[in-house]
């Protein structure tokens, strides 16, 4: 199987497991979600020759599941520090920047104790990850991020503006 054509399988992993992990309400579990579809991205990325994204992803797996128990800010930055060493060490051009961009607002959320703050994050980071993907061309990736960051918006809407508007009415 062309690497191609089995990097658009593995994203269909990645894009199966993020039409749901957005929609649940707790923080561990979309964050255990999101490190499993990560590992899935990541090999994806490295098939098509993108070893920023594709080391990021792979790093990201990991630091959502230790983003799951501890919530320290000095884990953030040792997280971004790590991601800047692969983004400089693997640097393939202004994809690179562009993937290290994106993951600054996910592991800024990933960390926080506040899920309006991740969902917020998460829209953001992913945003970048959708512009990435056009970029590079890959066409499940593409699917991937438009359905997180629409996943990501319902949810967002749900859980904090739908449940004030339903205050507000009489």
């Amino acid at each position: 199987m062309p690497d191609f054509l089995l990097s658009q399988l593995l994203v269909s992993f990645t894009l199966a497991i993020e039409c749901f992990a957005m929609q649940l309400k707790n923080k561990n579990r979309i964050l255990a979600l999101l490190s499993l579809s990560c590992l899935f991205n990541g090999f994806h990325y490295l098939l098509l020759d993108q070893p920023t994204a594709g080391y990021i992803f792979l790093f990201s797996s990991i630091r959502f599941l230790i983003s799951i128990k501890w919530k320290f800010q000095w884990m953030a930055v040792a997280s971004l520090c790590v991601s800047l060493f692969i983004c400089i060490y693997t640097y393939v051009g202004y994809l690179s920047i562009l993937g290290f961009v994106a993951t600054i607002f996910i592991t800024t959320g990933s960390f926080s104790n506040n899920d309006k703050f991740l969902r917020i994050m998460m829209i953001l980071g992913g945003t970048l990850w959708l512009i990435h993907n056009v970029m590079l061309w890959t066409p499940v990736g593409i699917l991937v991020e438009v359905v997180f960051v629409g996943s990501s918006a319902v949810g967002f809407y749900r859980y904090y503006i739908a449940k004030q508007v339903g205050k507000a009415t009489p």
